[in-house]
């Protein structure tokens, strides 16, 4: 039951992180577009496609990097490995994340792609939630199912 609360308040707490993180890249995809219209660079959209395409990259990298990462989960280890599983890919998606939206909204401007990215990075950190069942990969027999 201990471990369970402690499960529980974890997960919001990863939860609250990538809300954080999620509504800050939007928030810079809103501003961003006040001067999008204002940067434009002849040559430049390989670059704004190519930033496109590494987010998108991103979403499969972060997903096998939480997959690895729970792999090491077990009941002695919960919070820090269960932790760490959410936050390191939360970080490459929002490198990625910024990356594609500075480059598509700062650098050269393309709202296109830069609603694209904020699409993009908005789905990726939704499937990165954790999820509340995921408590029985560490319950008792969690060690012999894998």
């Amino acid at each position: 039951m201990v471990l369970q609360v402690r499960f529980i308040y974890l997960v919001r707490k990863i939860r609250t992180l990538g809300i954080g993180i999620t509504v800050a890249a939007i928030v810079i995809y809103f501003f961003g577009l006040l001067v999008a219209g204002n940067n434009q660079r002849e040559g430049f959209e390989s670059v704004n496609l190519l930033s496109v395409v590494a987010l998108a990259a991103a979403v499969p990298l972060t997903l096998f990097i939480k997959r690895v990462m729970l792999k090491k989960l077990s009941m002695d280890n919960f919070q820090t490995v269960y932790f760490n599983a959410h936050v390191v890919p939360f970080a490459v998606m929002d490198f990625f994340a910024l990356f594609c939206l500075s480059t598509n909204l700062l650098v050269n401007g393309n709202v296109i792609y830069a609603t694209i990215a904020a699409c993009i990075t908005l789905a990726g950190m939704i499937l990165l939630f954790p999820k509340e069942e995921d408590f029985e990969k560490i319950g008792p027999g969690a060690q012999d199912e894998r």
